[in-house]
């Protein structure tokens, strides 16, 4: 199997906090690494997530010293998303499909 791994730094302008998470974490950039494994028994390529992992530096001290938590990528997705004032607190639903059923049913 193949694996790959995505790093990338998120920078959250407010104080947040994740689902799951019993804290609530300062505003400042975090290093989140994403890892993914190839399906390779498929034609195509696709990509398994793994695991994601945020770094927390724990001292500002001493940037050294740091912990690592695993994290439900959704749950971060959604305080990132928080955090840049493009969502509130429920996550908004692109399609609906109660809101099909209903165009459906008009058409016919």
């Amino acid at each position: 199997m193949t694996n790959r791994t995505i790093s990338r730094i998120l920078n959250f302008t407010r104080p947040f906090s994740m689902r799951g998470l019993a804290e609530v974490l300062p505003a400042g950039s975090y290093k989140v690494i994403t890892e993914e494994t190839q399906d390779e028994k498929l034609t195509y390529p696709t990509w398994q997530w793994v695991s994601t992992q945020i770094h927390l530096n724990t001292n500002s001290d001493r940037p050294d010293t740091s912990r690592v938590l695993s994290v439900e990528p959704r749950d971060l997705e959604v305080a990132y998303l928080r955090d840049q004032k493009t969502m509130d607190a429920r996550p908004q639903v692109a399609f609906s499909a109660r809101k099909s059923n209903n165009r459906a049913k008009r058409a016919s």
